[in-house]
């Protein structure tokens, strides 16, 4: 396996991995989590935007596979944008859903950066040859 195969072979298994614990998290939500109807919100927030960016890494890997060089390139770093963006948002909404506050200041509005940058790498790979 080469260096390419393997890191579309995790990234593809990381967005799943974030998909599903996606849907156990919105049943968490739904079902088991105590709290005030503003933090029930932030916690749907969370939930979404992280399936919303698994799906859209998925989508990075598909188009990896498609293109070669540097177009491919793109993609795969876009995936990684949006899977690592996505846990650092969701990951510090859930926490100050369950704990009140979160570890570090700041770690939300910057996911949120790394999520939209790996959108407009995506529009790049998606335009780019190779």
């Amino acid at each position: 396996m080469n260096t390419r195969t393997g890191q579309r072979e995790i990234l593809c298994a990381l967005a799943a991995l974030l998909a599903a614990a996606a849907v156990g998290l919105g049943a968490y939500g739904a079902h088991g989590l105590a709290v005030d109807d503003f933090l029930r919100d932030v916690w749907r927030t969370a939930v979404s935007y992280q399936m919303w960016h698994a799906l859209g890494a998925f989508a990075c890997v598909w188009l990896a596979d498609r293109r070669t060089g540097r177009g491919a390139r793109i993609a795969r770093i876009a995936g990684w944008l949006l899977a690592g963006g996505a846990m650092a948002f969701s990951g510090s909404l859930y926490l100050y859903v369950l704990n009140g506050d979160t570890p570090i200041q700041g770690l939300a509005p910057a996911g949120g950066m790394v999520m939209m940058g790996g959108w407009a790498l995506l529009a790049i790979a998606a335009v780019r040859r190779n």
